[in-house]
């Protein structure tokens, strides 16, 4: 495998095309793409419903693979997308049969009330063609009309170069569009009831876009995509080392998540009835490798001891210079990071909770791949973030899978095992939510105890029947079954192996010591928080009580712990639609001091404390 060499992969009868390193899975080219494929096996091959039609250089099938297709199948171009490496130029026929449904991503949030001031304006303007006896310039004219307002306006080179042409062909009858006072768009006749904006929650894993009135408002619409640099790797580190090693690596992880926000913007103008030529101004916010890639900075000092970022500011760039498709001059505002991982997501979710106003001590906590957490504690504002890796995003996990379809989202422990699915559809795989709840609810039975060894099936002897049949000896180790293979929706057994249970224990061992390494170095406790805020997809789902128990987030009441849904997505929402706003979003990113765990020993410490499950 060429590990420097990217293909070209054209997925059919989409049409779309997407560039890959050499050697990757069809199934993630699609993904990367856009175009979802069936997969409810998990990608081992067992279920063949993710078969596609290749023509192009893909590697040979293996052993696997051919028992699945058989020779005709095989002949005919067939392959299993999961098993399938793209390594040269390739076109793929994806069949209705094989396609899936996306994951459910989080895209709701409650948007508290804010004074809409999005410095956009919108000005019909009337004006009389130019003549002998007034030889007046025709920007002028237009300024003499914002002067007649008592307002100023200022030139835009790249709009005037054809306002000429724009204000001849309508009789120099036109609306002119301005941001904070500069020339942006000038469009034929009255548009002005028209003015829209997007905010982006640019994650990792997903994409989200919310598309707002900005006279009123009002969300108008909501699209989400996953995110296609995944089919580069599934954490920030390997996204780093991708764009830094690789020839065209940066400028490949760019070019996908421009393409997936267009998409997004589409979609969202699409539901909404509108163009996204109306779309003035956007703000995005996310991980600051996120932004730093898709704004084209260089990320390696991200990826190198200190992890220091080129820039903690905002910027503001205009949406052509971008790629994105909305109003060519509209403004595209980043939202500010504070310091190396912890980027403008969080916050947006300081933004979005009014995070100063009320003078309690809180805790806000984004978990994810990477998570980034802040408390407000005595007038001052502590943050930081921790690699917990992608195990409560399902990867890593025997049987994981992301929140989609037939995912085990709850367990319930007693005298037999309980589950719930998304959409209740028969079981496929165990998501974040039913990872945490089935550990949490095997600690209270006794399966497994709080240095996370499992017991065996000697051991098992107290335990009732029902669950003592699904602690299993393998090759590998012990496994616990939740979902038997015949009800499963793959042929499979659903379980949690050992393994599994160290993975967890090493994500929330690292969430946890960050959270005290934080609390500690504030000079607080425990007993002083008044909440603790869950912010995203991971913490909106999962059960209070399952986190309390299994040592994610501190030991305090229920009461005072509170999911916020997607913060972050609220938070740019605020900062599109009111200035006010963004300039509070600066001052909480300024303001927050950061610290660096890599160099605390104190979060060593904690981590090997951390890892271990809470006495009952």
């Amino acid at each position: 495998m060429n590990d420097n060499k990217l293909v070209k992969i054209t997925f059919q009868p989409d049409g779309v095309e997407v560039f890959v390193p050499a050697g990757t899975l069809l199934s993630k080219a699609a993904a990367a793409a856009g175009v979802f494929i069936e997969s409810p096996c998990g990608g081992v091959a067992t279920c063949g419903k993710c078969r596609v039609v290749v023509s192009g250089g893909c590697d040979e099938p293996a052993a696997t693979e051919r028992k699945r297709l058989g020779d005709d199948e095989i002949a005919a171009g067939v392959r299993l997308a999961c098993q399938a490496r793209v390594l040269a130029e390739s076109k793929v026929m994806v069949p209705d049969s094989s396609r899936s449904r996306v994951q459910k991503i989080l895209s709701s949030a409650t948007l508290r009330d804010c004074v809409v001031m999005s410095g956009i304006t919108k000005t019909l303007c009337e004006m009389s063609a130019p003549n002998l006896n007034d030889e007046t310039a025709e920007f002028e004219r237009i300024e003499s009309i914002f002067a007649r307002q008592n307002r100023q306006i200022k030139p835009n080179i790249n709009v005037i170069r054809k306002l000429s042409k724009i204000l001849r062909d309508n009789d120099y009858n036109v609306t002119v569009v301005t941001h904070d006072d500069v020339l942006i768009a000038v469009e034929k006749g009255d548009t002005t009831s028209d003015c829209y904006g997007i905010a982006y929650d640019l994650g990792s894993t997903t994409i989200v876009g919310y598309l707002m009135d900005l006279y009123t408002g009002t969300e108008l619409a909501v699209s989400s995509v996953m995110n296609p640099q995944m089919v580069y790797g599934d954490d920030l580190v390997s996204r780093i080392s991708f764009a830094t090693t690789q020839q065209g690596g940066a400028e490949a992880l760019k070019a996908v998540v421009v393409d997936a926000l267009n998409r997004v913007a589409r979609e969202a103008a699409e539901a909404a009835g509108v163009s996204t030529d109306s779309i003035y101004k956007a703000t995005i916010v996310g991980n600051t490798c996120m932004t730093h890639l898709l704004l084209g900075i260089d990320v390696t000092s991200l990826g190198q001891s200190p992890y220091v970022p080129s820039v903690c500011a905002d910027i503001t760039l205009p949406a052509n210079e971008l790629g994105l498709s909305n109003c060519a001059e509209s403004p595209v505002v980043v939202l500010p990071n504070v310091a190396g991982f912890v980027g403008s997501d969080l916050v947006g979710v300081l933004l979005a909770s009014e995070w100063k106003d009320n003078g309690r001590t809180r805790l806000a906590v984004d978990i994810g791949t990477n998570g980034e957490m802040a408390l407000w504690y005595d007038g001052n504002t502590y943050s930081c973030s921790a690699a917990a890796g992608p195990a409560f995003e399902g990867a890593g996990i025997s049987c994981g899978m992301r929140g989609g379809p037939g995912a085990i989202d709850s367990v319930q422990i007693g005298e037999s095992v309980e589950i719930t699915t998304i959409q209740s559809q028969a079981p496929i795989g165990l998501c974040g939510s039913g990872l945490v709840d089935a550990i949490a609810q095997m600690l209270d039975a006794g399966i497994i105890d709080e240095t996370g060894r499992m017991l065996s099936v000697s051991q098992a002897g107290e335990l009732p029947a029902a669950l003592r049949d699904r602690l299993v000896e393998t090759e590998a180790g012990m496994e616990f079954i939740l979902a038997v293979k015949e009800e499963s929706g793959n042929g499979r057994d659903i379980s949690l192996t050992a393994m599994d249970i160290r993975r967890v224990q090493l994500a929330k061992g690292s969430i946890h010591a960050a959270i005290q390494t934080l609390i500690r170095a504030a000079g607080a406790s425990d007993d002083e928080l008044d909440e603790i805020l869950l912010a995203g997809a991971f913490g909106n789902y999962i059960r209070v009580e399952s986190a309390i128990r299994i040592g994610l987030i501190p030991s305090i009441s229920h009461e005072q712990v509170k999911s916020v849904g997607n913060a972050a997505g609220a938070g740019a929402r605020l900062a599109l639609l009111s200035e006010d706003e963004m300039a509070q979003a600066r001052e909480l990113a300024k303001s927050a001091a950061h610290l660096e765990l890599a160099v605390s020993p104190d979060y060593q410490m904690e981590l090997m404390e951390r890892m271990l499950f809470p006495l009952k």
